[in-house]
């Protein structure tokens, strides 16, 4: 299939906007969150407009003519032997490069980690 003409199925968000409002652009702190399914990530790579190897060259990754093996494996259905998750950095920097979400965004969402944790802990921390 040509990546310029990709059919998505009605569930992968196509657009920058769509993907604003789904679980896996929220912070991995929000309770809302999910990861990434391979519809997802290959959906937003085809926005991009990046084949595999740009990609694997924007997330450093070895890739060569034929593509990136490791963006193959995040994009492969999760029932294959050969599927490996995306990991949550590379995820944020495919979202940064799609303008799904801005470096304030992530900025913010790093300042709630203070809620994840005892608040008089930090203030004793910070104190000392």
């Amino acid at each position: 299939m040509c990546e310029k003409h990709a059919q998505y199925s009605s569930s992968t968000a196509i657009t920058v906007e769509a993907f604003r409002n789904r679980p896996c652009s929220l912070p991995l702190s929000h309770p809302g969150h999910l990861p990434p399914t391979p519809e997802e990530v290959r959906a937003l790579r085809q926005l991009l407009g990046y084949p595999q190897a740009r990609l694997g060259s924007l997330l450093g990754k070895t890739y060569s003519k034929k593509g990136c093996k490791a963006v193959r494996r995040w994009e492969t259905h999760v029932d294959s032997k050969e599927y490996v998750p995306i990991n949550y950095c590379a995820w944020q920097l495919m979202l940064l490069a799609a303008n799904v979400i801005s470096i304030t965004d992530l900025i913010d969402a790093s300042s709630q980690y203070k809620d994840l944790l005892n608040l008089n802990d930090i203030e004793n921390v910070e104190d000392n």
